[in-house]
């Protein structure tokens, strides 16, 4: 990540949001590349770049994986096997589309088509998208409309 000195709260409040969403699409971009067929890896990289609201992205991050965060961290599969919020659409459903979608990513962990190398990257996006989330959160807490309880 860039140096963020001599910014106010409002500009780096937008830029850790660009900065998360940025990242999610770079991570999105690789899945893509490594998984041409899977469409669906391009549907969602659309509607997180033109339709979804960065805020529901990370406020839906911050609230209810961010907690999970010692899962990512101790490389649990519970992470991606158990967690049904990264795979539900998003609190204004926005990502509707993607709601009985549910197993598509929970299938493609756990087949063949992943390597103990993929998981590893996977793990270090986790990591990238944790710290990112952890940043905002304590400078500036939940986002409004996110501060409810986690989804799990």
């Amino acid at each position: 990540m860039e140096t963020v000195g001599g910014m106010n709260d409002e500009n780096l409040k937008l830029y850790y949001m660009n900065e998360f969403r940025d990242q999610l699409i770079r991570f999105l971009d690789e899945l893509i590349e490594q998984f041409p067929l899977e469409g669906e890896f391009v549907i969602f990289r659309i509607f997180l770049r033109d339709q979804i609201p960065i805020t529901d992205v990370i406020g839906r991050f911050i609230r209810d994986l961010l907690p999970l965060k010692h899962l990512v961290e101790k490389r649990d599969e519970q992470f991606f096997l158990e967690n049904k919020v990264l795979y539900m659409g998003s609190q204004n459903n926005a990502m509707g589309y993607f709601a009985d979608r549910v197993d598509h990513f929970k299938k493609l962990w756990v087949s063949d088509q992943l390597c103990d190398e993929d998981r590893v990257v996977m793990w270090k996006w986790m990591d990238v998208f944790m710290s990112i989330a952890e940043i905002y959160h304590r400078k500036f807490g939940k986002i409004p409309g996110w501060q409810g309880k986690p989804v799990v």
